[in-house]
């Protein structure tokens, strides 16, 4: 369930892919996305946040690529990639997930990176009250790089909203 609670979801409308055999992402797949666009997304994000992204810049998290329909290892468990999901970061490892088709020339593939590349500076600049509370600032930022580039992203902010919801601190008297 906490995989599920933290996985980063950025729903679009995307096509449906071909399933594909189980097994973990590529980490062989082609140097994509390159150091100079790593290194630029991380920079606007600092321009546009003010957070230290020094580490980041410093050592990037991973990236792996992968399908739909694959079983990718996850915060600890193992995640089934569906047709909606189109990137995710594993904080324990400090690891991008990227699905394929995934272009570097796409602003929508690439506003996909840029997302959970915000969640890879978030926890070392904030401290947030729950686990889902950071996802409402990485959709806001990743929506304001989008408009930049005209670009409507058409988010669901009621689900947003759902999923950066902290869960009731309730207790019986």
């Amino acid at each position: 369930m906490r995989a599920l609670l933290t996985l980063t979801l950025w729903l679009v409308a995307a096509p449906p892919l071909a399933a594909q055999p189980s097994g973990d992402c590529n980490d062989t797949a082609p140097a994509l996305p390159s150091p100079e666009l790593m290194r630029t997304l991380t920079q606007w994000i600092g321009a546009h946040t003010g957070y230290d992204i020094t580490r980041s810049l410093r050592t990037p998290p991973s990236v792996s690529f992968c399908m739909t329909g694959e079983t990718i290892r996850y915060e600890g468990h193992d995640l089934l990639v569906d047709p909606e999901l189109r990137a995710a970061y594993d904080l324990s490892a400090r690891r991008i997930f990227l699905v394929r088709p995934w272009q570097a020339d796409n602003p929508n593939d690439v506003s996909a990176l840029l997302h959970e590349l915000i969640h890879d500076v978030q926890p070392l600049n904030r401290d947030w009250p729950c686990i889902g509370a950071p996802e409402w600032e990485a959709y806001s930022l990743q929506e304001q790089w989008l408009q930049a580039r005209g670009i409507d992203p058409g988010f669901d902010w009621m689900s947003i909203y759902m999923w950066s919801r902290c869960p009731r601190d309730v207790h019986p008297d």
